[in-house]
């Protein structure tokens, strides 16, 4: 068995314990079972509970990131941050289960200084990106003078922690047409969108 092949089934064990499960139910022995490894495969990648679930929470961070970044940057700055702020949203089963894992993590990490200090650099990373957009976009004329780039940053990661909150657990408020409504309005707030109603 290829160790690349090895790791992403713990992977898989690990976010399918926490999404379906919580954070409580992860175990070392649990998380063997659902892979179909032994208990020592496991370990080479996580010593301990603690690290298992420190590896789970930036692998969920760092595959949205990554298919955010996968996104062409082509064409006008607005269309492109509406297209990354969909790769955080909960819209089907992938992100959604890495959604629960997040959620679950948020939960933690106002009790956890560590995890605190991670998820705190992820957001400030993600207010920084959108705020660096809108100045792009400025620069090109693509956005509205007047649009604070900072306050886009802060405002974009709220919209989307309420939205995923919102989108998984009341299941009969907010449907997904919705939260994408909601967030193609939120980008028009700084960007020149061709065709989209302000």
């Amino acid at each position: 068995m290829a160790e690349n092949s090895v790791r992403e089934r713990v992977l898989d064990s690990l976010l399918d314990i926490i999404a379906g499960q919580g954070l409580e139910r992860v175990t070392i022995r649990e998380v063997a079972a659902g892979a179909g490894v032994s208990i020592g495969s496991v370990q080479y990648y996580a010593r301990s509970k603690e690290e298992m679930l420190r590896l789970a929470f930036e692998h969920v961070i760092d595959s949205a990131l990554a298919r955010a970044d996968a996104i062409p940057r082509e064409g006008p700055v607005g269309e492109v941050v509406r297209a990354v702020l969909r790769e955080f949203l909960p819209l089907d089963g992938t992100r959604i289960r890495e959604t629960r894992v997040y959620l679950a993590f948020a939960a933690r990490a106002l009790v956890d200084p560590a995890l605190a200090e991670r998820q705190q650099a992820i957001m400030a990373r993600l207010r920084a990106l959108g705020a660096d957009a809108v100045r792009v976009a400025q620069e090109r004329g693509q956005a509205l003078p007047e649009a604070d780039p900072e306050l886009f940053g802060i405002a974009t990661v709220a919209l989307l922690d309420g939205l995923s909150l919102q989108l998984l657990t009341e299941p009969g408020g907010i449907d997904a047409a919705t939260a994408l409504r909601l967030a193609d309005l939120h980008v028009t707030q700084a960007f020149r969108m061709d065709g989209v109603v302000r």
